[in-house]
């Protein structure tokens, strides 16, 4: 049996961090969402394959050498329903397909016993997502897209098991209104002609979304880290908690980590950090001295060198703070942290930094106000308080007018 996971879209409710990386590519407690569906499949199926679009490269050059893996490049329409039809010449006659940006704690062996099955998770409010209902025997009888008033809590988790015969459907199917065509469209057909079951997910599900998402993701699966130092650690480091330093890396002395933390190889942090807990720093990040970090995703190659605070953020590859550089993540009135999420204003969660894209610098003394976003190829100018979000490729600086008084000679 082969598997199908799709990972051509944009993400756009992720932008900056999906401005220059597949939204599959976000690290999740020190490794890809994809690659976490992978290490969940691999051993399930002879062949894996991604289909991809968006930033591709991203992707190829990650799983390149992995041995089940084949990719599939999705043509000019967009769509969860075309994405698998680009299968259709490769793919044998039993598969499952998975969404490219969920992660999930269950095991997906009871999906082999059957023909045509959806995984469905029960959430509280189901308004947001496809809800599922199911009949007493546990098979589907209606989908519902994202209804006003859902018919269950139970919602589409994205994994499915199909034969041959959805390509029939899919191939049925009219383009949508956003110019797609939709997995859903052809499922709605499979369950008119076939008893479709409807799978429940035990432990955790998350569909990674939106920022905030990223970092509950990451909290998640840092609590299930055990403590394993193969990096340098010099005198009068003090470390608490599950803590990852991977070979290569180095903690110079007096620093202070709190796990749950992962300290990926080549990554330099000290003299004198702190790390706090549901940190990770990417491969070859430098936190410097008298820096402090916070349930942050430092991605590569970053450097945040000295007297800087970053809390509850996320941070693209290549990024270069000036010193003193300091994140808000709290509101006065302590209500959620509102976020621009494709135009819109929403409430994300209580705790929420900046969302930063790639390559941005900063001058000294930059402040960011909670739930800014920060797109790749900035640069920020000394003493700047950014309090709304900035486009990629922007320079923003401030002109302060100094004034100059020659001193009266007191001799």
């Amino acid at each position: 049996m082969d598997a199908l996971i799709l990972c051509a879209g944009k993400g756009e409710r992720l932008k900056p961090l999906t401005e220059n990386r597949p939204k599959p590519m976000i690290p999740i407690a020190g490794k890809p969402i994809l690659q976490h569906i992978i290490d969940k499949i691999e051993d399930l199926v002879d062949n894996i394959y991604l289909i991809v679009k968006h930033k591709k490269e991203n992707i190829i050059e990650h799983f390149k050498d992995h041995p089940k893996v084949k990719f599939l490049e999705q043509g000019k329409i967009d769509g969860t329903g075309e994405a698998v039809l680009t299968a259709k010449n490769h793919i044998g006659d039993e598969f499952l397909v998975i969404n490219g940006d969920i992660v999930f704690e269950d095991t997906l062996e009871q999906f082999l016993k059957y023909k045509y099955a959806i995984a469905v998770k029960e959430v509280s409010d189901p308004k947001n997502f496809g809800v599922v209902v199911l009949d007493d025997k546990n098979n589907v009888i209606e989908i519902q897209e994202k209804p006003e008033n859902p018919k269950s809590n139970l919602i589409n988790a994205g994994i499915y098991k199909f034969d041959r015969k959805i390509f029939e459907l899919i191939e049925k199917t009219e383009i949508s209104k956003r110019g797609e065509r939709e997995l859903t469209d052809a499922i709605k057909l499979l369950i008119k002609e076939e008893n479709v079951k409807g799978i429940k997910l035990n432990g955790y599900w998350n569909d990674v979304g939106r920022p905030w998402d990223v970092l509950e993701a990451n909290k998640y699966f840092l609590d299930k880290i055990k403590t394993y130092i193969s990096g340098k650690v010099e005198e009068n480091v003090i470390i608490k908690g599950n803590v990852i330093i991977e070979k290569g890396a180095v903690i110079k002395a007096n620093s202070v980590i709190e796990g749950p933390a992962i300290i990926k190889k080549g990554s330099i942090v000290g003299p004198l950090a702190y790390i706090r807990p549901y940190t990770v720093l990417m491969e070859n990040t430098f936190v410097g001295n008298s820096s402090e970090i916070k349930s942050s995703i430092i991605m590569k190659n970053t450097k945040i060198p000295h007297l800087s605070y970053v809390g509850d953020s996320i941070i693209g590859e290549n990024c270069n703070f000036g010193c003193n550089t300091i994140t808000a993540n709290l509101r006065f009135d302590d209500k959620p942290v509102k976020v621009n999420i494709k135009g819109k204003r929403v409430e994300s969660v209580r705790k929420l930094g900046v969302i930063m894209g790639d390559n941005v610098k900063t001058g000294i003394q930059v402040s960011f106000m909670p739930g800014v976003k920060v797109g790749s190829n900035c640069w920020i100018g000394a003493s700047c308080l950014i309090d709304r979000d900035i486009e990629s490729d922007v320079f923003v600086y401030k002109k302060d007018e100094l004034t100059f008084k020659k001193l009266k000679n007191k001799n």
